[in-house]
């Protein structure tokens, strides 16, 4: 009982932060929306399941790494995330029990190359992990579908990595439609993935309500650093030992203004953040609990409303290694609602 408040307090701090009960305000990433879509098709028609599709296989991961800024697709993912626990809500509400989701994971498309497996075991797993770990147990079953003959290298590398509970909701399958029977009422499946349902426009894959990505992100769209997200050279930069963790304190001076924190991060690997805040230097209260980030090709840009003026602390870490060190790259910043700095001096803790 006592883990279970834990992680809800987490949760729930999680949320604040980056405001997720407004989430529906934010704007769709028009190139994540397009290249990387996620697909909520709708009930299943049996067990109170809902039907989500992602056709991994034919998505440009390395494309979207080096397009889309770490935050960016994390919200993104959020977004998605709290629309479908709304339909979960929606549904639970309505038929008096409990609901999940049944996840298409389809891998047409998907190639082995040399750097496949630490994309999948690297950034993909450690930002697949910070989603489980705030949305817990709203998968019922993963399928995997049209699996290519390399799956066992991809499954010998990521299935150790997830934890127990998650590993064994995985299926994998060549004959999809006949799995897919004991879970769902074949007429709310889309008929390319073994069901019956077709959009208005006759498709099979029913790309009314499921973007299919085609093609990969032309190499003009990949990310470029600019004036809110300079490259590295710009940057402070720390070196954090295995298993340990550095300290930044910031003091932001008393003002009128709407305050923005604006975090510029880079890690060569992954690294753990958690922010506190508080008047005074010695009674700190949790800001955003310590979360593990992955590292990403882009120089990343978090910018959200703060707590307004006092102290900061920023902590970042190295636990998740037991021998190697990190270089991590960061830029701290608090700006008014025109991105001009205001006053704020780094002190000694």
């Amino acid at each position: 009982m006592d883990e279970a408040a834990h992680h809800l307090e987490r949760h729930l701090m999680f949320r604040q932060f980056f405001d997720l009960d407004n989430v529906e305000n934010l704007k769709d990433n028009k190139l994540l929306k397009q290249y990387f879509p996620l697909g909520l098709v709708g009930k299943t028609g049996k067990n109170n399941h809902l039907l989500v599709v992602e056709c991994a296989g034919r998505i440009d991961l390395h494309g979207i790494l080096k397009t889309i800024q770490l935050n960016e697709f994390l919200s993104q993912r959020l977004k998605f995330q709290e629309m479908m626990l709304d339909e979960i809500n929606k549904m639970e509400q309505e038929n008096k029990s409990q609901c999940s989701v049944i996840y298409i994971l389809d891998l047409e498309g998907l190639k082995l190359d040399s750097s496949l497996l630490s994309v999948v075991t690297g950034p993909y797993h450690t930002l697949w992990n910070l989603v489980y770990t705030n949305y817990p147990e709203w998968v019922e079953t993963l399928f995997i579908v049209n699996a290519p003959a390399f799956i066992s290298i991809i499954w010998k590398a990521i299935g150790p990595l997830m934890p127990e509970r998650t590993r064994n909701k995985v299926q994998i399958f060549t004959r999809t439609k006949e799995s897919l029977q004991s879970h769902c009422d074949l007429k709310y499946v889309p008929k390319h993935w073994g069901g019956e349902l077709t959009d208005s426009n006759g498709d099979p894959m029913c790309r009314d309500r499921i973007l299919i990505p085609t093609k990969s992100i032309p190499t003009n769209l990949y990310w470029q650093p600019d004036k809110m997200s300079p490259w590295i050279d710009k940057l402070e930069s720390m070196t954090i030992n295995a298993g340990r963790f550095k300290i930044v304190t910031i003091k932001v001076s008393p003002t009128n203004e709407k305050i923005f924190l604006a975090l510029n991060r880079f890690g060569e690997r992954s690294y753990s953040i958690a922010i506190y805040h508080s008047k005074d230097l010695k009674d700190m209260n949790e800001w955003i609990p310590t979360f593990l980030y992955p590292p990403m090709p882009t120089v990343d840009l978090l910018k959200v409303v703060s707590l307004g003026p006092g102290i900061y602390k920023f902590r970042f870490g190295n636990e998740d290694s037991w021998f190697r060190s990190v270089k991590l790259y960061y830029r701290i910043r608090f700006l008014n609602e025109h991105d001009d700095e205001i006053h704020w001096e780094q002190v000694n803790s």
